[in-house]
């Protein structure tokens, strides 16, 4: 039973701050997070007061749904009441002692949805409201969509958080969305624990551990299934107002991946969006761009993938300007294969997308 390595992740929450002299401010988690691993580690008897003291944390600032912690310090206090409770996998279970709607405006949106991809997709564009320091994106191979974090500078997330993470998004969305939701895969980057059945038994679906990259996979039908709660007219609401509390979260600091999203994100509009050229900008050759990004767990395609599809919903957001416009102006010689990247980044079309989104 020698654990005790497995209880201590890199700590990549601990350092992303002090990496670049673009921080704006340190980055944070939501206080119900970690309300989640206290509850559940008094559950088994184990006392966490002075848990909490030695981090600064009270209960009272746990039960504060608009509280944010320091990441250093949930690390901190998560890793303590695993170790208090012998169980490496505290962090897999601790997200089903929530009840539905704890995490508020994100848990009601991602119910509001039309379909399963719906509100996988709201989850991911407002998981800043969550943990500011943490990046999820989404990818369509073949026939399944892709959910996959990394650090908001292009790093792998520490695993307990992934855990919570991938574990929350599953037992949530089985509480009211889509009780029958079937997750097709999971892949982990970190190796097998002793208590691996756990993983199995909590998302019912295989895990993968060992694998390149933190993935959350979905078959194409189960994305496109429909809600057991959707309210397209509430959902709007809802969007509009998670919007209005990501503006007034501070952003945390930027690393390599960052400053290659922003790079593209300029270059595109101008036709110069190519590896080449963003390597250039970036003052590195395109072999150590590639290297660096495959360090980090993604690539440039999946990053430029990312941009253009952001880039896409900004353009389509105004309805001033044709869809014939937006597939000229992300680099799209025909509008016909602009159609189909766009469906391959959201899982609709571009008109679709518009009309949902831009309704008035």
């Amino acid at each position: 039973m020698n654990e005790p390595n497995r209880l201590d992740p890199v700590c990549r929450f601990c350092d992303i701050s002090r990496q670049s002299t673009m921080a704006t401010s340190p980055p944070s988690i939501a206080a119900t997070s970690t309300l989640a691993m206290v509850r559940t580690a008094e559950s088994r008897g184990v006392h966490t007061a002075d848990v909490l003291r030695d981090a600064g944390l009270s209960h009272d600032l746990l039960e504060d749904p608009d509280a944010r912690i320091p990441a250093p310090a949930v690390m901190a206090v998560w890793n303590a009441l695993r170790e208090r409770c012998g169980d490496p996998a505290l962090q897999v279970v601790a997200p089903a002692t929530l009840p539905f709607g704890a995490y508020r405006v994100i848990d009601y949106l991602v119910a509001a949805c039309t379909t399963v991809g719906e509100g996988i997709q709201a989850f991911t564009r407002f998981f800043g409201l969550i943990a500011d320091a943490v990046s999820l994106t989404i990818t369509r191979e073949q026939d399944e969509y892709r959910m996959y974090l990394c650090m908001a500078d292009g790093t792998p997330v520490p695993p307990v958080y992934v855990d919570y993470v991938f574990s929350a998004l599953v037992t949530r969305i089985r509480m009211r969305i889509r009780p029958t939701l079937h997750v097709l895969r999971v892949e982990l980057r970190q190796p097998e624990p002793v208590n691996a059945e756990i993983y199995s038994k909590v998302f019912g679906a295989p895990v993968i551990f060992g694998s390149p990259a933190d993935r959350l996979c979905f078959s194409t039908s189960e994305w496109e299934a429909r809600t057991e709660s959707a309210d397209a007219a509430l959902a709007r609401v809802l969007e509009d107002h998670a919007r209005m509390l990501a503006r007034r979260n501070p952003h945390p600091a930027r690393g390599f991946r960052a400053e290659v999203q922003q790079a593209i994100a300029a270059a595109v509009p101008e036709g110069n969006g190519s590896v080449h050229n963003i390597a250039r900008a970036l003052n590195v050759s395109a072999r150590t761009l590639q290297r660096k990004l495959v360090e980090a767990g993604t690539s440039f395609r999946e990053i430029s993938d990312l941009v253009r599809g952001q880039l896409a919903q900004e353009y389509l957001s105004d309805k001033s300007v044709s869809i014939a416009e937006v597939a000229f102006l992300l680099g799209f010689s025909e509008q016909s294969s602009f159609n189909r990247a766009f469906r391959g980044w959201t899982g609709e079309s571009p008109g679709r997308w518009r009309r949902r989104e831009t309704p008035r």
